[in-house]
């Protein structure tokens, strides 16, 4: 953690590698963490890019009372909460759906596949802000704490939120 607040005053003070090393070590998760929520590889990136973009542009407004992580993660969700307004309609999961980082690809067995399938299937039916929170949740491992930071919301809200996408999800997958 000392060496990414030495990155982050770095990056403040006008170096640019060490705001490079600092997207190197988030894009995957942010790109993974939109690209769930829009299930558009092109629209996933240019949000990534425009989330670090204004990352870059905002570094002097991280106040540190949040983890970098999870000051990312707001960004990314404040601009793919307004994309999705401005698109006005839900993207549905295209048939060739790949996630983006190796932590998340599936193995080769063909029912894991199957049941990730579904899985992703079933997150993409989810109101935005439940499928947020279950992104943020289960795939990115947040606290709900940080969530609430991300989205602007109560911890309260946070939990109910992610507690109604897991009875949406089972009921959907029937579990």
């Amino acid at each position: 953690m000392t060496n990414e607040r030495n990155l982050i005053q770095e990056a403040i003070q006008g170096d640019k590698k060490a705001f490079t090393s600092l997207v190197t070590t988030y894009q995957n998760r942010i790109f993974g963490f939109i690209m769930r929520m829009t299930a558009n590889r092109e629209i996933a990136l240019d949000l990534t890019q425009d989330t670090f973009l204004a990352a870059y542009q905002n570094l002097r407004g991280f106040r540190e009372d949040s983890s970098f992580s999870t000051w990312l993660h707001q960004i990314a969700a404040n601009k793919t909460k307004n994309y999705l307004k401005r698109a006005k309609r839900e993207v549905p999961l295209p048939e060739n759906y790949d996630t983006p980082s190796e932590a998340y690809r599936p193995d080769n067995d063909y029912d894991r596949k199957e049941q990730q399938k579904m899985l992703l299937e079933a997150i993409g039916t989810l109101p935005e802000k439940q499928r947020s929170t279950f992104n943020l949740r289960y795939f990115e491992q947040m606290k709900f704490d940080e969530i609430a930071r991300a989205q602007e919301v109560s911890v309260s809200a946070a939990k109910t939120n992610f507690s109604e996408a897991m009875k949406k999800l089972k009921k959907i997958l029937g579990k």
